[in-house]
């Protein structure tokens, strides 16, 4: 707002009645135009990029980009920030707690992006995400709101619930599955790996039987799993639980009990090419997939600096001379720190549980 964009008028002509309701950490960019009312509460983190006008509408689809788009109507890339700028969740991560000065207030000022509250929204945005491209429901939506038979671009919340008064392409509702997915799993494999690494640090020479009941993942049954996306639930305008309300804010055994939750319904999609899972290595199989996904994370944070490094020498003259490279940037090393933290923590975990060989995933 300070930069230039003008964040709309609560009069329409007849009475001051109108107003917008600004999502966590929406980013408004310079000189973008938004008209009341609006409501991105459940679509946090999300970049209205420069000039765009945004008309009356409500979105929950997190970590969107909008942009200006073809005949008129912007176009809206689900999950943008989580898959191409995820460098910038991880320095408002670091933002927040270096400024969080308050004293008497602490309580509720430190609360994570990637929690609880936030992973419920994902799985209801991919559910719809997923839901607009499946078999007859992509056919029935066809005629309204779906332009061309094929369904290459989708258009407004009659193709999809959440997308507002915008577009979506084919390409960026499969970068939005991808995007909420990988944190989805992320999130929960986590929680697992915490539970597993504070069970191993307290105590030893258990039974494979006995980890698995600790983690909640005894006699599980791939074939037997739910599928993981079920049909949509009728959008309900509703304010969004604020972050310190949250019971996983301040009790680690309710976050324990949604990361566990979650994890159960990911499961038949972090394992569909594992056909031999059993009790034996389906642990070894879920920190595989935890380290992988880590790993991606750190690489793409990488990335997203690096892309700014290479414009800006390939702009400005000098410019490498004043500005940190992103493989010596705080937080790309912090990202990269972190995914070998999760591989040393599960180096630990396979050598106090005594789980199979758990493989190594290079950054």
């Amino acid at each position: 707002v300070g930069y230039g964009s003008n964040v709309g008028s609560n009069h329409t002509g007849r009475i001051p009645d109108q107003e917008t309701s600004v999502g966590e950490g929406t980013f408004w960019g310079l000189g973008c135009v938004i008209k009341f009312p609006v409501d991105l509460t459940s679509a946090p983190y999300s970049i209205i990029a420069a000039g765009v006008q945004l008309p009356p509408q409500r979105i929950t689809l997190p970590f969107s980009l909008i942009t200006d788009g073809p005949g008129g109507m912007n176009q809206l890339t689900p999950g943008w920030l989580l898959h191409y700028s995820p460098y910038t969740i991880a320095r408002s991560e670091v933002k927040f707690a270096n400024r969080r000065k308050a004293k008497r207030h602490d309580f509720y000022t430190g609360w994570k992006i990637l929690r609880a509250g936030v992973m419920d929204m994902l799985v209801d945005a991919r559910t719809n995400l997923v839901y607009a491209g499946g078999g007859q429901q992509q056919q029935q939506l066809a005629g309204e709101g779906v332009n061309s038979k094929k369904a290459v671009v989708f258009k407004t919340d009659k193709a999809i619930p959440g997308l507002g008064a915008n577009q979506l392409t084919e390409k960026g509702r499969q970068i939005g599955i991808r995007a909420y997915t990988d944190a989805i799993q992320r999130y929960a494999l986590r929680g697992l790996l915490d539970r597993l690494v504070k069970l191993a640090a307290n105590q030893k020479g258990l039974s494979m039987g006995e980890v698995l009941h600790h983690v909640g993942l005894e006699g599980i049954s791939v074939g037997k799993l739910p599928a993981v996306y079920s049909t949509p639930s009728k959008p309900i305008v509703n304010w969004p639980v604020l972050p310190w309300n949250e019971a996983s804010h301040t009790d680690t055994e309710a976050l324990w009990k949604h990361q566990h939750s979650t994890l159960l319904n990911e499961l038949p999609s972090i394992l569909r090419n594992s056909n031999d899972v059993n009790d034996n290595n389906i642990i070894s199989r879920l920190l595989e997939k935890c380290i992988a996904l880590e790993d991606d994370h750190a690489k793409r944070v990488y990335e997203s600096k690096s892309r700014d490094d290479v414009r800006g020498a390939n702009t400005v003259p000098g410019y490498k001379d004043v500005h940190i490279p992103a493989e010596k940037d705080s937080v790309v090393l912090s990202a990269k720190e972190e995914a070998g933290k999760v591989r040393n923590d599960t180096r630990l975990v396979e050598e106090a549980l005594g789980a199979s060989s758990i493989a190594r995933s290079r950054l």
